[in-house]
């Protein structure tokens, strides 16, 4: 244990009381101090100065101000809580201190964001002592409101700007616009940034025709191509601003492993930040999984005070966050809806639940945490329903992956202005914008504009979660204070009529949804849940349209057109959440004592887990009007290969991780479907509103894309059919399950083969050597926990990598190998021996082994042909 005086005392304590002392560390960014200029240097005036608030300035926030001063566009790129705010908000008050008639307009991705900055800007405003308003057009608010004369700056949503800029009001604020600041830009990626881009083209160019000349300031996490993306955004060349000069308190990376027993993992992590004082801060990926650990310790009298919860469609999510900064200490479960920009101030700890899908975002996360003071994060792998680690989370779980999920390279933002598909209507909208100021419209012949559309591509349908009571007592004034707002698809899926589930430790149960022109009340009874709630049953359903004409190329056949996806919502099950020691087959709670059901011989797991009680169907499914998109289909030839249905399923996966590689798009912009009843037939296509063109390029490119998929598949990182995440692998499956609800299976070895024969192509003879010498495959036999443990000591591969590689639980791979023997390896030159430890990963692998009559040998396991005695003859540690 660390001294008292040592900066991450309470952070070890909190770790130790969570993990235990087991826990291994991936990594430690280094503590360094602040690069700073005297604000003096920088010739602000006082007003400037006192808003400020600070008399040192960080690096990068200098250097931000003297290139905005000078008229530059600036794209701004520090690491997360490196002051990106104040990076350019004193160039902003500078130049309306100085020129009386300038305007500001600052926008964000989120309403809750755009509330944040907007009390920032208060606050530089009433420390400065400036006299003009800021106003916020968002939610509700109206044009003529927010852009009143008193207002010289104002914070605003895209989506309130792309219908307002035809306002007499909006136009006068534009006339003298000096800065376009976009906040956390980087949201702004696939389709909704292709849509943006257009918005904010159209808001730029009438600026510059009604005579202003604005310069554009973004602000940004760390992507793969500022420059490029600042151009395709919003058309400007931007200078980037990439080093920060904020200092770093230090950060510890922990691999969170609770070896299967999630319950006292969680109830230590709400126990340890009241004991330590700290702040938590909890990522998941899913919502359900947030809400109900959050609703478990809400309705907990030892833990209410101390849970929180943040995520989209919560009511008062503003209250929410004020609740938790106040706060002493305490756990915070969260979405990603809180990943971008709001500030938390004062956090110590974050705690990321799964492979959030891009490092961009897992860097974010991350990024949350030692922003005032040293900080810790726990990366949690996320399990499968076997309690096995999914692919990604294995595959970084190894300390050498690891760090290249922190500092390897980070994806592009891709955005696409000129979208053949969005294009137009921005063109027709700008017509009419332009004709509304009395100018001429830029575009010729533009198409008729669409009479509505929503940048985000999904439709604007209001849902309120109601009580019976407050309904019953103010009809559809209700609908303005609701218990919680979700999206179409989560109404549908958790909020359906007969849905139980929790809410700030609330049980309800719904009652019906009544529909109004103002929005579809979901009305809610108070419930006893009991850790009960529900689940929708639904089914994407493509059809095919106008398509090309079949192309052949051995037995593959491809072809691309438009198609109809059409949602259904079929029924609902009931499950109990199980948070706690229970056998996986069958419904009962074990003995203390018992491994395997005593009833069924199934396995006995200590974790959260879903335990299906019954299934609903509905007379009549629900079904969304379709929407129609474009895409690509693909069959395989059944007669081609053994496995007809895995080969499909794995090319389907290989063509989702190469097609964002080769073709410019966000990997959230394709998604995919098998047709019914033909396995060996499957769909990619554009998830948007009339499609964006992504599944039209791959089609064309498919050449290059399968010889990519080939190269993936022939990788020898693993020899599992089930692959690894360096292969084919991914970490979101569009159709994971067969109609029998059987887990669609994936063979690499198969689909290797398949496209060698499809593609004419040879192995290399260095290809052939590489896959002559692979690891030992992992079946199981009955020496599997000292094939586990020479995975774990010999080669230091991580439990979660073990556990994903040989399909069992992390716990009970630990309490097997912990009743092996200590490795014993032979060489040829020192004979028998004992391993006694092991140090660095991969290629740098050295074992300590020891030697009788010899003492300890310091091995590069490389080069060493260390062979394990007592498994099957000829095993060679490679």
């Amino acid at each position: 244990m660390l001294p008292a005086r040592a900066p991450f005392a309470r952070l070890e304590g909190f770790l130790r009381d969570t993990l235990g002392g087991g826990a291994t560390r991936l990594h430690e960014e280094e503590a360094a101090p602040a690069r700073t200029v005297p604000v003096g240097e920088l010739g602000w005036s006082a007003g400037v100065a006192r808003g400020f608030g600070f008399q040192q300035v960080y690096a990068h926030q200098a250097e931000t101000y003297r290139l905005m001063r000078g008229g530059k566009h600036v794209i701004v790129t520090t690491p997360t809580a490196s002051g990106k705010t104040g990076a350019f908000f004193p160039a902003v008050f500078d130049r309306l201190e100085r020129d009386p008639r300038a305007t500001a307009l600052f926008i964000y991705p989120l309403v809750a964001l755009g509330q944040d900055q907007r009390d920032k800007l208060l606050a530089f405003k009433e420390r400065g002592g400036f006299g003009w308003d800021i106003g916020a057009f968002q939610g509700g608010a109206q044009a003529t409101a927010a852009f009143a004369d008193s207002v010289r700056m104002v914070t605003a949503t895209p989506d309130k700007l792309h219908w307002s800029l035809t306002h007499p009001r909006v136009r006068e604020f534009l006339r003298n616009l000096s800065f376009i600041v976009l906040d956390e830009a980087h949201t702004y990626r696939g389709g909704f940034g292709s849509e943006v881009a257009g918005m904010l083209r159209r808001l730029l160019e009438l600026s510059r025709a009604l005579g202003a000349s604005p310069q554009v300031v973004l602000s940004t996490a760390t992507i793969g191509n500022p420059a490029e993306f600042a151009r395709e955004l919003i058309g400007v060349d931007a200078v980037e601003v990439s080093e920060s000069g904020a200092a770093r308190p230090g950060k510890r990376f922990y691999l969170a492993d609770h070896r299967g027993q999630p319950r006292r993992f969680w109830n230590a992590v709400m126990e340890a930040s009241q004991r330590y004082d700290l702040k938590v801060l909890a990522f998941f990926r899913g919502r359900s999984r947030a809400a109900r650990l959050y609703g478990t310790y809400r309705a907990h009298p030892q833990y209410a005070r101390h849970a929180h919860l943040y995520m989209a469609g919560t009511s008062d999510r503003e209250g929410r966050l004020t609740e938790f900064r106040r706060a002493g200490s305490g756990v915070m479960f969260a979405t990603n809806a809180l990943e971008a920009g709001v500030d938390i101030g004062d956090l110590e700890v974050v705690i990321i639940d799964g492979y959030p899908g891009s490092r961009m975002a897992f860097r974010q996360m991350a990024g949350r945490a030692g922003r005032i003071a040293p900080g810790l994060v726990l990366y949690l792998p996320a399990l499968n329903e076997q309690g096995v680690p999914q692919p990604a989370d294995a595959f970084y779980s190894n300390s050498g992956n690891f760090l290249e999920l922190l500092t390897g390279p980070i994806e592009k933002a891709v955005v696409e202005a000129a979208n053949p598909y969005l294009s137009p209507r921005h063109r027709a909208r700008q017509n009419e914008e332009y004709g509304a100021a009395g100018l001429r419209g830029p575009h010729a012949a533009a198409v008729e504009t669409q009479k509505y559309w929503n940048l985000r591509g999904e439709g604007s349908l209001k849902y309120a979660v109601v009580e019976v009571a407050d309904w019953e007592r103010l009809g559809l004034r209700a609908l303005d204070t609701p218990l919680e707002s979700p999206s179409q698809h989560y109404a549908l899926t958790e909020k359906h009529e007969g849905a139980v589930f929790t809410l700030d430790g609330q049980g309800y149960k719904v009652l019906r949804w009544e529909k109004h022109p103002a929005g579809t009340a979901i009305i809610v009874e108070r419930f006893s849940a009991e850790n009960l709630f529900t689940r929708g049953l639904y089914s994407i359903e493509v059809t095919p349209g106008q398509m090309t004409p079949w192309q052949r190329r051995g037995p593959l056949a491809y072809r691309h057109g438009e198609v109809s996806i059409r949602r259904r919502y079929t029924g609902y099950q009931m499950l109990r959440q199980v948070f706690e020691r229970v056998c996986v087959g069958c419904d009962r709670d074990p003995g203390p004592a018992e491994r395997t059901c005593a009833r069924c011989g199934g396995r006995i797991q200590d974790r959260m887990q879903d335990h299906k009680l019954s299934e609903h169907l509905y007379d009549e499914p629900t079904e969304l009007p379709p929407f129609r998109t474009s895409a690509l289909e693909i069959g395989l030839d059944p007669r081609a290969t053994e496995r007809p249905s895995a080969v499909a399923h794995t090319l389907k996966h290989l063509l989702q991780k190469v097609t964002p590689e080769r073709v410019a798009c966000d990997e959230n912009d394709l998604a995919g479907a098998f047709r019914g009843g033909h396995d060996a037939y499957f769909f990619l296509y554009d998830d948007w509103l009339g499609g964006l063109g992504v599944s039209r390029r791959a089609y064309e490119q498919l050449d290059d894309l399968l010889i990519r998929a080939l190269a993936l598949c022939s990788k020898t990182c693993c020899k599992n059919a089930e692959g690894c995440y360096e292969c084919i692998a991914v970490s979101r499956c569009y159709a994971p399950y067969l109609p029998s609800g059987e887990r669609r299976p994936t063979d690499k070895q198969a689909t290797r083969l398949f496209l060698e024969g499809l593609l004419g192509v040879q192995p290399t003879p260095e290809a052939q050597a590489e896959a002559a010498a692979p690891e030992p495959a992992p079946e199981l036999v009955p020496s599997w926990p000292l094939q586990a443990r020479e995975m774990l000591d010999l080669h230091g591969l991580s439990l979660p990598e073990v556990s994903a590689r040989l399909g069992i639980p992390s716990r009970e791979l630990q309490r097997a190998v912990s009743s092996t023997q200590p490795l014993r390896l032979h060489h040829a030159k020192f004979g028998d021996g004992v391993f006694m430890g092991g140090f660095y990963q991969g290629d740098k692998r050295e074992v300590l082994v020891y030697f009788p009559g010899v003492g300890q040998k310091r091995l590069l396991l490389k080069f060493a042909g260390l062979t394990v005695i007592e498994r099957e003859p000829g095993a060679v540690a490679r």
